[in-house]
């Protein structure tokens, strides 16, 4: 009886862990509010932007008495670390429509590899009979 009692808590316990910190909606989006509720009242919740990163930043949500409930609107999307001195997790922000720039991106990334691959189909299909550059004897050029 020891044993089972004793392997319910092993299996239990890392549930127990990860349930320290929890939000209203488990996907945020930039700029909509969510609720974030903590395992034990807490006074701080520090919120870091890309976190382990060179532009990381943090704002602090602050409480007049201990609480375990804070509103939270994300600021920026990405990877962030909400942390208390008990507990941290990470959640990832969504953005809150298209990406202008991720479009362009994509777009210029789309260009150049269809025009790569049209150029490459190009060149391997190539007619010897209309371009006399191929029967060019290359004995004449010199090794490199």
């Amino acid at each position: 009886m020891k044993w089972i009692a004793l392997l319910l808590n092993i299996i239990a316990l890392p549930l127990l862990a990860s349930a320290q910190i929890s939000l209203s909606d488990e996907q945020p989006t930039q700029g909509e509010a969510v609720a974030v509720t903590l395992g034990q009242p807490e006074r701080l919740l520090v919120v870091t932007y890309r976190p382990n990163s060179s532009v990381a930043m943090r704002d602090t949500l602050r409480a007049e008495q201990p609480t375990t409930v804070f509103r939270w609107t994300p600021r920026k999307p990405g990877i962030v670390s909400l942390s208390s001195s008990a507990a941290s997790r990470n959640v990832s922000v969504r953005f809150n429509g298209l990406s202008g720039s991720g479009i362009i991106v994509m777009g210029i990334a789309a260009t150049l590899l269809f025009g790569g691959a049209a150029f490459a189909f190009r060149l391997l299909f190539k007619d010897e009979a209309e371009d006399g550059t191929l029967d060019m004897e290359l004995d004449h050029f010199p090794d490199t």
